[in-house]
């Protein structure tokens, strides 16, 4: 299989990455490439590839959140605690060198590139509020590129938009974390959106939201080996989606239970 540099680049300006350009990234590379061919090297290729398009100006934002904290003793080290379940190209984003990582016990971004200050400082308590990385995203015309894995199943930003519209079956939760600062054991209350009853609450798994998406917007798809890439800008889904959320408050279920 040719994984090379300059076949990835092509694919990646194919799709439609350009210079300057804010790229959130959720990947799943076993979806792509056979496990056998499946190395480091060809991940960092990859890295490569996207860095080598957007330039200087660029960022690349990754999330490499710790959920797996919540409601345990373990400790939040800032540059320490891996990412849980977020795939090679979130850690390996996160150990660069020049990266950059936001102050979230449990959802965290790591940025590399000229606005990664801007997409990771002073990052408040809550996940989902105000001025979290997805109101930044939305600022900076920021573009969801999606590797290996479908958009349904790595659109987080979702959850923000249910906080924005009130959705009825979330509410804000407290939970109290143990955290790393200047060498310092501390402890103090971080903010999540969660579902307020797991027991009555079936998710779709995004799929009306989806196709409402796509009845509105066409994302860019392109076809990479065994799976596919897809790029639509956050602030096109961010405003379709709220507008739908805001009359279809249960569009991101598939049922409630009443009992």
């Amino acid at each position: 299989m040719n994984y090379s540099f300059e076949k990835i680049k092509r694919k990646y300006i194919s799709l439609g990455l350009k210079k300057s350009q804010n790229l959130y990234i959720t990947s799943d590379f076993g979806k792509i490439i056979k496990k056998e061919f499946l190395t480091l090297e060809v991940v960092e290729n990859h890295y490569r590839a996207i860095r080598d398009i957007i330039g200087p100006n660029g960022t690349i934002i990754v999330p490499t959140a710790s959920l797996n904290l919540c409601n345990s003793n373990k400790i939040f080290d800032l540059y320490k605690t891996p990412s849980y379940m977020m795939g090679t190209f979130s850690e390996l984003i996160r150990k660069k060198r020049h990266a950059r990582r936001s102050f979230h016990p449990f959802w965290s971004v790591s940025s590399i590139g000229k606005q990664s200050n801007y997409f990771t400082k002073n990052i408040p308590k809550h996940a989902f509020g105000y001025d979290s990385i997805w109101t930044r995203l939305i600022k900076k015309n920021a573009f969801s590129l999606h590797v290996g894995i479908d958009p349904r199943h790595s659109i987080s930003i979702i959850h923000y938009i249910e906080l924005m519209c009130g959705v009825p079956y979330r509410s804000t939760k407290i939970f109290k974390q143990y955290f790393l600062r200047n060498g310092k054991k501390l402890k103090d209350e971080f903010y999540h959106f969660a579902i307020t009853n797991r027991k009555k609450v079936v998710r779709d798994k995004n799929k009306k939201i989806f196709k409402n998406f796509r009845r509105n917007f066409k994302p860019k798809t392109l076809f990479f080996d065994r799976g596919k890439l897809t790029l639509f800008p956050l602030a096109a889904f961010y405003n379709i989606t709220l507008k739908y959320l805001s009359n279809n408050p249960y569009g991101w279920t598939k049922k409630i239970n009443k009992k």
